[in-house]
C-alpha cells in the first residue's frame, strides 16, 4: 500500500470503511465459491446490490481488490508465523495450524496462485519476498527446536530439507486436498496435512519432541485454546 493509499485509508469515514469491508468480504466469499478467475466486478456488484462504480471507488480494478485480499491474508499469517526462541514442538505445530486455518479462509488465493502470479505483478513481487521471509522464520524456529532438544538436526542440509518440505506443504496442500480429498470436510483435510508435517518432524524428533508431536496429533480435532 502506497503512502497516498494509506493516507486515503485512514481518512475514510466509518460508513466508507464498512462498505469497503463489505466489498472485501463478499469478494472473498464469491472467489472461494467460484474461483478468482471466474468472478468479475459486475457480478460482484450485482451480488452486493450496488453499482460497479461503488466498487471501483475503493478498488479501481479487480487486481487492486485481489491484491488487498492477499495483503489481508499475509497480515493474518504474520500474526502467527513468528520466531519464538522458547518455541516447543507443540506450539510450532499449533502455529502451523493457525496458518493453515487462515489459508482455508482465503483458499481462493492458494487455488489460483499460478494465475495470480502471472496476472498481478505487484502480488508476484511481494509473494517472492514473503516466501523468503516465511522460510527464514521456519528456519529460525527449527533451529530453536533443535537447540531446545526437540529435534535432532545435524547440518544445514537437513534444516533446509525440513524448511522446504514444510513450506511446500503449506503452499499447496489446499490444491492437493481439493483434487484428492473432496469427500473430507475442510477441517479433516487440514488435519490430514498437518499430520503429514507432524510425521515429517517425527523422523528428526528426540524422545521429548516425539511425545509432543503424538500429543498434538491426538488432539488435532480439538479447538485451539486461547
Amino acid at each position: 500500500m502506497s503512502k497516498k493509499e494509506k493516507t486515503y485509508f485512514w481518512t475514510m469515514s466509518n460508513d466508507q470503511l464498512n462498505t469497503r469491508e463489505k466489498i472485501l468480504n463478499k469478494a472473498l466469499e464469491m472467489f472461494n465459491a467460484k474461483g478468482v478467475e471466474y468472478v468479475g466486478l459486475r457480478e460482484l456488484a450485482a451480488s452486493l446490490d450496488m453499482r460497479v462504480s461503488n466498487i471501483t471507488y475503493y478498488f479501481p480494478t479487480k487486481d487492486n481488490l485481489v491484491n488487498q485480499l492477499s495483503l489481508d491474508l499475509n497480515k493474518l499469517n504474520s500474526e502467527f508465523l513468528v520466531h519464538d526462541k522458547s518455541i516447543t514442538m507443540h506450539s510450532f505445530l499449533a502455529m502451523l495450524r493457525n496458518v493453515f486455518r487462515n489459508q482455508l479462509r482465503y483458499r481462493c488465493m492458494l487455488l489460483s496462485i499460478v494465475h495470480l502470479m502471472e496476472q498481478n505483478k505487484e502480488m508476484s513481487v511481494r509473494h517472492k519476498k514473503t516466501q523468503k521471509d516465511r522460510n527464514a522464520t521456519l528456519r529460525a524456529n527449527i533451529n530453536s527446536l533443535t537447540e531446545s532438544g526437540y529435534l535432532k538436526v545435524y547440518d544445514e542440509n537437513e534444516t533446509e530439507y525440513l524448511v522446504s518440505t514444510i513450506a511446500l506443504i503449506a503452499r499447496f496442500w489446499i490444491s492437493e486436498a481439493t483434487i484428492s480429498f473432496r469427500q473430507l470436510s475442510a477441517e479433516d483435510q487440514l488435519n490430514y496435512y498437518l499430520s503429514l508435517v507432524g510425521k515429517l518432524l517425527s523422523s528428526y524428533a528426540t524422545t521429548k519432541g516425539k511425545k509432543q508431536i503424538q500429543l498434538f496429533l491426538r488432539k488435532l480435532k480439538e479447538p485451539l485454546s486461547t
